[in-house]
Parts: C-alpha cells; structure tokens; sequence
C-alpha cells in the first residue's frame, strides 16, 4: 500500500469535521453581513471571509487526505502566517513607489487598524497554499510534461532576466509594473535549485510542469476570491492601475486578473528560497530536504548554526521593516478611514444624522440603500444635500474629507463627478486643498481618475 492510499484510507478526524462546519460557515455569514451591512462584516469583510476559507480547506484536507496545518502542524502555520504577512509589506513598500493601488474605508486610528493589516496580510500564503495543495490531491490538471525542457544555462539566464524584472520597475514604474510579480521568481530559483530545494526550474528541466500550472491555476482562483472579497466591504483596496483606468471586473482591471497567477508563483518560490534557513522544515509534506543537510561531515552542525542565527536576524529585521512600511502606508497608501454618519454630516444636519443613526444604520451606503423610509426622517432642506453628500462619501469609500473637496471645487454629486477631465480636476483640487486643508496625506492623480472613472459605473461590470 502507498503512502497516498493510507492517507486516503485514514479515519475521519472529527475535528476537521467541526473545522470545515465552522469555516465555512465563516464564509457564509461574511458575504450575507456584507451585502447586508452588518457590522463587524461589513467593514471586515476580508478576514471573516479568507480565514474562513483557510479553515475550511484545512479541514477538508485533513478529512480527506490526513494533511492538515492549523491543527496537524501547527508550527508550520505560525511562520506561513508570519512570512505571509511579512511578504506583503515587502509588496507594499514596491507600491510606494509604483502607486498601483490605495486602501479606503480603514478602521479609525489606534491599535486595532494597525493589528489587522497583519493579520489581513497573513493570509496570503496560507490561502494560495491550501489551494495549491488541494489541486495537487484533486489532480487538476493530472499532468503536465512535455517534451520541451529547459537547458543548463537557463539558471544564469534566470538571473539576469530577474535582476532586470527587478531593476526597470523601480526605474519606470509606469511602465513596467507588472514586471514586479515576476522578478523574485527568476532571482531566487537559481538559489533553490543550486541546494535541492524545492525548484519549479529543476522541474522544467525535466519537461514537467504540472506543480507551475496548479501554481498559476491556484493564484488565478485566489486572485478571483480576493475581488470578491474585496468590491462590496467597506474596507477595501481600489486599483490606480496605469493605462488600465477604464475596463475593470469588480475593482480590478479585467487583464490584472491575469496578474495573480505568476505572483502565486513567485510566492511559493520567495517561500521555498526562506525555507532553505529552516533545517529542512517545510510546510509542504512534498518538499524535498536540501541535500546540504545530508552531509555525512562535520558541516551540518556548523551550517545549521548559521542557518538559525541568519533566520532569527531576518525575522527580527523583518518585523521591524513591515512596522516602518506601514508606517509610510499611513501616509501614502491609505486615503480614507470608517466614519459615523454624524460625523460625515455634521457640517450639513448633526440632527437629522442623529435620526438616521438612531434607525440602525452606520453606513452611507446602507442609508442609500433604505433611501425611501430615509427621506422621511431627513428634514426637507437638507434631504438633496445629504443624498449628494452619502453618495459621493460611499463612492469607492472616498470619505468625508475627499467628498468635502470635490464639493469646495463645485463638484457637489456623482453625476457632476463622472463629467469631469481628471487633467482638469486634479490640479483645482491641489489648489482647493491647500487653501482649505481637507486633506493631510498627499493626493495622486491616478485616485482623481479613479473617482472619475467609478462615477459612471452602473454595475460590477465597467
């Protein structure tokens, strides 16, 4: 008997059955809070919904195949959640310079909104993963080998090919961004094939595949469950994309969603290059063991000495660059934060805010969305001014202050907004700004473009 047949013919754990129940039930009630603006998953959406997602896949794969992490290994789910977070600050602090995307409708200031970007980012690797890995029992696709297989030289060629990736976005961002989701997979290979790790080039040498396509099919469905996620909650990420500003699915531009799929690819590289510090340990059951460790001399204990120290160095160095970026995220990334309605309209009715507020309702949407019995409550003089006012606010979640600005420039509706030239707008609303001081963080042309764009929209599609 295999090894995979006593996997699939092991006893069924009743608490992978509990874990599938409760993620998926994590899911469910996420997407039905959402779209009915309840609180916290409205403004929460992401976290409910991928660790929700995680658990549930866990739980099937433990069910099914007896692998597992959260439960079975859980060592290795603690530094997948760690490094996960770690690499997207690493992406972020590229988007500093490359300005390809904002976040909006962030909790207010304090602790909490700083503890939930790491844990919203923890995601990352673990999500693609546990979809990788159930592709691989699923087979899908059963294999992929060819008889085209890669050359010697093509390590080298890797190199310069990933340190050119590396270079050009950093020198025309505007140009070659996409170039970013791709270099480390050409830099780091060379390194993961040169010490038996775990190696998508060494599989190419041999005309197989089949892993480097469920990687891109993982990444694509991921990607895809990450849109999702993302159009109908409060807080969520809007994309500044160049050249892509018109066509979009959801918030993404309708060719980014091929972008997914390569960077799952370079995140299962960048994770088997850390993983070559750890002794061996993986969180893959398939990962072979770097041959360096089975040295038969006195090197293993030496070089296991460095490994640990280098690797403790790299995480402490590591924490404190992720708190340095979020630091310039702050600044440069993120555009707006929850408000309350009273404090959304309370130059315009602090009255009849309190009205509205005491129906239930939190959200500018949610009021848009009971808009019949909500004119009732609003005082004739001030019923147009508040509808313009939670539409432009609620727009890609732009908030008050950058509702307050377009109105100081005249522009007082969505309807007026959706008329606009961005190259007209965006330097009126620079000079509106430094008289009036409605916004501290600086503003981006692209984001003016991006509310241009948005207020035509008539469904996901646009």
């Amino acid at each position: 008997m295999t090894a995979e047949d006593r996997r699939e013919r092991a006893p069924k754990q009743p608490l992978s059955i509990l874990m599938m129940i409760l993620g998926l039930m994590t899911v469910v009630f996420a997407f039905w809070g959402t779209i009915r603006y309840t609180f916290p998953f409205y403004a929460h959406t992401y976290p409910f919904a991928w660790y929700g997602l995680i658990l549930f896949l866990d739980g099937l794969l433990w069910w099914r195949w007896n692998e597992g992490l959260i439960l079975k290994r859980p060592r290795e789910f603690a530094v997948l959640l760690f490094w996960s977070a770690i690499f997207w600050f690493f992406f972020e602090l590229w988007n500093l310079r490359l300005q390809n995307w904002y976040f909006v409708g962030v909790p207010p200031g304090g602790l909490w909104p700083h503890v939930e970007a790491y844990l919203d980012f923890a995601t990352v690797l673990p999500g693609m993963f546990l979809v990788y890995r159930l592709l691989c029992h699923l087979k899908i696709p059963k294999r992929v080998k060819t008889e085209f297989a890669l050359k010697g030289w093509t390590q080298n060629a890797s190199l310069v090919v990933g340190f050119f990736m590396l270079i050009l976005p950093m020198v025309f961002p505007h140009y070659f961004f996409p170039l970013v989701w791709g270099a480390f997979a050409f830099l780091l290979e060379p390194l993961c094939a040169r010490f038996s790790a775990r190696s998508l080039l060494m599989d190419g040498k041999k005309g197989e595949w089949t892993t480097f396509v469920r990687l891109l099919l993982a990444g694509i469905i991921c990607g895809g469950y990450w849109e999702l996620c993302n159009f109908w909650s409060l807080e969520k990420w809007i994309y500044t994309v160049p050249f892509f500003s018109e066509g979009k699915f959801l918030e993404m531009p309708r060719l980014g969603f091929l972008g997914f799929a390569p960077f799952c690819v370079q995140c299962f590289v960048m994770t088997n290059a850390l993983y070559l510090l750890r002794g061996g340990r993986h969180w893959d059951p398939e990962a072979p063991r770097p041959h360096f460790l089975d040295a038969e001399t006195d090197r293993p204990k030496a070089v296991r000495t460095t490994q640990k120290t280098i690797y403790f160095a790299m995480m402490v160095l590591a924490v404190f660059f992720s708190e340095w970026c979020y630091a310039k995220m702050r600044i440069h990334t993120i555009d707006s934060r929850s408000e309350p309605l009273k404090q959304i309209l309370q130059d315009i009715s602090t009255h009849d805010a309190k009205k509205l507020s005491n129906e239930g309702w939190r959200y500018p949407k949610e009021v848009l969305h009971n808009w019949k019995k909500a004119k009732i409550l609003i005082r004739m003089p001030f019923r147009d001014r508040i509808r313009r006012r939670l539409e432009l606010v609620s727009l890609l979640n732009m908030g008050t202050a950058n509702a307050r600005l377009l109105e100081s420039a005249g522009i007082d509706s969505r309807e007026k907004l959706g008329r606009q030239n961005a190259d007209e707008l965006f330097p009126e609303l620079i000079m509106v700004n430094q008289r009036l001081g409605l916004r501290d963080n600086p503003l981006l042309k692209r984001r003016v473009v991006a509310w241009i764009s948005a207020a035509g929209r008539q469904s996901a599609f646009y």
